[in-house]
């Protein structure tokens, strides 16, 4: 086989490659169901990477995330890190923590009042 042959066929491969890597859904594609059984409505939403630093930016925009609710978060687009740190704010001005949620190990958390939690 020629050279110039050669290199044709490596192309062809690296495209091949590439357009099912792309087509693909990505390994850390990943659903967290987040269920609010605090009894009070939530406001704020920041999560972040335990490596970070500083808190994203609120998830839920304007919305309000009421008590007995679920909400979905999709870990596909933010897929940094394995462990997660969240923060809410309640309507009436309190605010809870988590700190290192494994969201690969965990598909639900059920938020109840007093940081009692549970992971499904």
């Amino acid at each position: 086989m020629r050279m110039r042959d050669l290199q044709k066929l490596f192309l062809a491969l690296v495209l091949a490659v590439g357009v099912v890597l792309v087509g693909s859904p990505t390994a850390d594609a990943k659903e967290l169901a987040l269920v609010n059984k605090t009894g009070e409505n939530i406001i704020v939403l920041n999560c972040s990477p335990t490596i970070s630093t500083s808190w994203y930016n609120d998830v839920l925009g304007n919305d309000i995330w009421p008590n007995g609710t679920t909400i979905t978060l999709d870990f596909d687009r933010w897929a940094l890190s394995d462990t997660w740190d969240f923060q809410v704010h309640y309507a009436d001005g309190g605010s809870e923590d988590w700190y290192q949620v494994n969201v690969r190990d965990v598909n639900t958390i059920i938020l109840h009042p007093n940081g009692r939690n549970e992971y499904l």
